[in-house]
């Protein structure tokens, strides 16, 4: 037998060490080996009161629900609502409810501290998150253990002014008997008393055998960080600003210049001797890759990033080579160090210049249109579907489910110029342009005997016949190709039909960015031709209205 599990020496170790310190503290839930059954459960009170908890190893906190005491006999008594019942001022972090056997328990994290941090709750994953930051805040096991990030319970508990009990119940359960083992205890508490756990061994008669069993009762205190550190509001720390390069010196050396708005030159004489708030600053286009991969998250749209209402950035986004925005703008719109520090990475110094829109747009106070092709592309995509649905009382193109909206939202010009990305943005265009036009009722429009007609392309080609359209050949050839392009590249292993179709798109040499932007010129060829012949198409049915 080995004494030392008995004795729950590794047990014992964690909590003088490591519980209640880990990144993610357990504050809830039973935790079932080989060797031990441990039982983790947990409760705040005020920092005034900690110490005193320690008095004794056991959890008689009670169930902290809402409820009335009643002090002294009933005839002279008082009665006290309390929120929490304890009497004590102890309060819930975790709440688990029973239904009294009713309906299958849940556990809730108490409702303060989710609102307090704004934690998203993700119910597939069984975690609350906290989106700005993107860190998993509390997380529920499938095995019923809660995990709270230390960081947030820190931050909680400082700004509650109290601390948190943390109460273990270990048992072993795995041994072999020992006659000659004798009954034991010990107990262990801390030089600044914080941990307090005590070990019973003994025997007992399970009415088949003797056995020897040991028990531990236990409890720490985690106490908040400093109310300055918590980062809650008016203790949230003050906004850094990083340097970014924003040119070259007669040596060709970098200029660096901060970004704090409060230190730019401006047009009402501010630091007069500092560059401008509206200096260009220059960046790689990679750097609107982080957040084109997170469309759930980002929306890039003409001359501008928004992380849903949280922050935004104006940027010129015009170029395919380049991404500009102005110093004074990236201090006072990115939201953190941390994300200065990501524009930083890309930050470069070249002989770039503002797009002629970004210039009319901030200058001169000219509405302008984008002479970016994507978002030439989506502006024109969206004009015609709608001029086409109100003059056929049916859109040509239907609307995108919810998951695909990305597909049309993340379409661009390639920013790193490799074959994952261009299958992927072919793949986004095909859906965007050839699966959701509206088949159904274009068939409904056709008025020939079409048995052997197959594909959107082909039923969109014999009703622009019937229409009596002219000069549309091109165009359906160029939605075959791209449609070829997705079959042969994307949607299969690349081969001899692949290696035919990219010198079509002239993509022979790797060029994936100029051949993605020809074929966004060619889609948006093929928009225009219907928009230039709407009043010429055949009005048939009517079908129903999207």
């Amino acid at each position: 037998m080995d004494k030392k599990i008995l004795y729950q020496v590794d047990i014992r170790e964690w909590i003088e060490q490591a519980f209640g310190n880990e990144m993610m503290i357990p504050v809830y839930g039973s935790i079932k080996n080989q060797k031990y059954d441990i039982f983790i459960q947990s409760y705040l009170i005020p920092v005034q009161d900690a110490e005193q908890q320690l008095e004794k190893d056991t959890y008689d906190i009670g169930s902290l629900r809402p409820g009335f005491t009643v002090y002294g006999a009933w005839e002279d008594s008082e009665v006290v609502y309390d929120r929490f019942n304890s009497g004590i001022g102890a309060e819930p972090l975790v709440i688990v409810r029973d239904y009294d056997g009713l309906a299958e328990s849940t556990i809730e994290i108490v409702e303060e501290f989710r609102l307090l941090f704004n934690l998203y709750f993700n119910n597939t994953a069984n975690e609350y998150k906290d989106l700005v930051d993107n860190i998993v805040a509390v997380r529920i096991k499938n095995d019923g253990i809660v995990e709270i990030h230390k960081k947030y319970l820190k931050r909680y508990l400082a700004v509650k002014k109290m601390a948190l009990v943390l109460h273990m119940d270990s048992r072993c359960i795995f041994y072999e008997y020992n006659p000659l083992l004798k009954d034991n205890s010990l107990e262990y508490r801390s030089g600044d008393n914080t941990i307090y756990y005590t070990l019973h061994i003994g025997k007992c008669n399970t009415g088949c055998k003797m056995e020897n069993f040991s028990i531990l009762f236990g409890k720490k205190i985690v106490c908040g960080c400093d109310i300055k550190d918590s980062g809650v509001w008016p203790y949230d720390a003050e906004k850094k600003y990083i340097d970014f390069i924003i040119g070259l010196d007669e040596d060709g050396n970098e200029i660096k210049y901060t970004s704090d708005p409060s230190k730019l030159s401006n047009h009402f004489e501010a630091n007069s001797d500092a560059p401008d708030y509206l200096t260009p600053v220059f960046f790689d286009s990679a750097v609107l890759e982080k957040y084109y991969s997170k469309p759930e998250v980002y929306k890039i749209e003409d001359g501008i990033i928004r992380c849903g209402t949280l922050w935004s950035l104006f940027i010129d986004n015009q170029q395919s080579e380049y991404v500009s925005a102005y110093l004074g703008d990236l201090g006072r719109d990115l939201p953190s160090e941390q994300e200065q520090y990501y524009w930083r990475s890309f930050n470069k110094a070249i002989a770039g210049k503002l797009s002629e829109v970004k210039f009319k747009r901030d200058f001169l106070a000219q509405a302008t249109n984008s002479t970016s092709i994507d978002f030439v592309f989506k502006n024109t995509y969206v004009k015609v579907n709608k001029k086409f649905s109100d003059k056929m009382g049916w859109k040509l193109f239907i609307d995108l489910a919810k998951q695909d909206i990305y597909n049309f939202e993340g379409l661009r010009v390639p920013i790193n110029n490799s074959i994952p990305e261009m299958d992927m943005l072919v793949l986004s265009l095909v859906k965007v342009l050839l699966d959701s036009i509206n088949e159904k009722e274009i068939v409904r429009q056709l008025t020939g005997n079409y048995e052997k007609l197959v594909g959107s392309i082909s039923k969109l080609e014999a009703w622009m016949v019937e229409s009596g359209l002219q000069g549309f050949e091109a165009h359906i050839k160029f939605l075959r190709n791209l449609q070829d392009l997705r079959s042969s590249g994307t949607g299969h292993r690349k081969g001899k039909e692949y290696q035919k179709i990219t010198k079509v798109f002239n993509m022979q040499k790797g060029n994936y960015k100029e051949a993605f932007a020809n074929i966004l010129e060619q889609a948006n060829s093929f928009l225009n031709y219907i928009d230039e012949n709407i009043n010429s198409m055949k009005i048939g049915k009517t079908g129903e209205q999207w």
